[in-house]
């Protein structure tokens, strides 16, 4: 018998080499290429006979599939009215960020209509899950049942024999497919086991939430293949020492990526944030240097959030940078741009950059708004507290235009903004950071 062959797949493309690599050619990643173990017969090249003709599908025919409401708004919404019949979502997140809280609200809403529910861990003990359920619900539906099973085989088993109506598997990580060789967790491993899960969901018509960790980089962990083999993707954000987070649709087979919902962390569970720009602004600051809000587009829901800087003299010969909510390689650039076109230099000085709340403001709609607040912060000048800013910063310093800019303006008037400094109205940085700056 021939011995398992290697192969070096990259984990964020999963492209496949003979050899290591320390970047990989195909995303441009550095890092990602790892070694992965394959056994002949998987790695063994598909037969060039002819297969038996299989019949046509009449798509005039097929009915719609079913949406199952989950009682659970959130969830409802966010999946454009229920849960398909026979679909795989894939929620991910870091760990701690409330996945598995949030899971379990859906699962205790799921199973108190009389729906059978299958709760699958591999990460925690069935005393772990109990206690979880039990600090959200008093009392647990009988139509709840747990599987402490790691073998995605007997899971794709029990999903086929029970049929439930949902099944949570938390988390695809830990599963493992015996004929793959390679620990749990490995690009093989996660591979097998969500394509052998997803193609019994698909026959059963069984629904089925997969839970997947994601690395440092904020990537879902595996290769990517895993976000092809799903029908829906969503992302949970935010830091774990804040309340609030954000849950995003990035894929969505069945309804529209533009859903969005902002959370809060309490108590008793996860809740939803009605105004999410109102709780964001709740604590800001009045009159306060190097402060400024702007709106963020999630989806198809403008969000205010305030963005704060703070700069200082550099302790040692090179200046520090750092970000929190905010994309630091893109700080450092806007940073440059302001020294250079725009006269407001910090080369020997160290800039923060926070957006508050815990929330991603990485959209580049929020890049005037970077510059005004450490502009603010250099100059230590206020900003009006009724001041809003949005527009994306060009390396000339122009000012360019970003998307549905009547949304944001609609929405920081809403919440009494009067004065806005966006690409309708100042054309280069160096005008808008005049305007402010005497």
């Amino acid at each position: 018998m021939k011995a398992p062959q290697t192969l070096f797949t990259c984990t964020n493309c999963g492209a496949q080499y003979q050899k290591w690599a320390g970047r990989c050619s195909e995303c441009g990643k550095w890092g990602t290429v790892a070694e992965e173990s394959t056994s002949p017969a998987l790695a063994a090249r598909p037969s060039t006979k002819p297969g038996k003709t299989a019949s046509f599908v009449d798509l005039a025919a097929a009915g719609e599939i079913p949406r199952n409401k989950t009682g659970l708004a959130v969830w409802d919404e966010i999946l454009s009215g229920g849960v398909v019949a026979g679909s795989v979502t894939l929620l991910g997140g870091e760990p701690g960020i409330g996945k598995s809280t949030l899971l379990a609200q859906l699962a205790l809403s799921v199973a108190s209509q009389g729906k059978t529910v299958l709760y699958v861990t591999g990460e925690e003990s069935p005393s772990q899950v109990s206690l979880r359920l039990k600090r959200l619900s008093s009392t647990l539906p009988s139509t709840l049942l747990f599987l402490d099973e790691t073998s995605a085989d007997i899971v794709a088993s029990t999903i086929a024999e029970t049929k439930p109506a949902l099944t949570i598997v938390d988390s695809i990580q830990s599963m493992r497919a015996p004929e793959v060789p390679g620990e749990p967790g490995n690009m093989s491993q996660v591979r097998a086991s969500a394509g052998w899960i997803a193609e019994t969901a698909k026959k059963s018509g069984a629904s089925v939430i997969l839970v997947g960790q994601v690395n440092k980089e904020g990537d879902l962990a595996g290769p990517r293949l895993l976000e092809h083999l799903v029908d829906t993707v969503i992302m949970m954000e935010g830091d774990r020492s804040h309340a609030f987070r954000l849950m995003r649709v990035t894929k969505h087979r069945f309804g529209t990526t533009d859903a969005s919902a902002l959370l809060s962390m309490n108590e008793s569970g996860l809740s939803v944030v009605e105004d999410p720009s109102s709780a964001l602004l709740a604590d800001r600051p009045k009159q306060a240097p190097g402060t400024v809000v702007t709106c963020l587009l999630e989806g198809q829901r403008p969000i205010l959030v305030e963005l704060q800087a703070l700069v200082t003299p550099a302790g040692y010969g090179t200046p520090l940078r750092r970000a929190s909510g905010i994309d630091l390689n893109r700080l450092s650039l806007l940073l440059a741009v302001m020294g250079r076109r725009a006269g407001v230099g910090f080369g020997d000085q160290d800039v923060f950059a926070n957006a508050v709340g815990g929330i991603e403001a990485k959209e580049t709609a929020v890049d005037l708004a970077i510059c005004l607040a450490a502009a603010s912060a250099k100059l230590d000048k206020p900003l009006p507290d009724d001041l809003a800013v949005w527009g994306e910063i060009g390396l000339t310093g122009e000012i360019r235009p970003v998307a549905r800019m009547d949304m944001r303006l609609k929405e920081a008037k809403r919440l009494g903004f009067t004065r806005f400094i966006t690409p309708a109205e100042c054309k280069h940085l160096k005008e808008a950071i005049a305007l402010y700056s005497k």
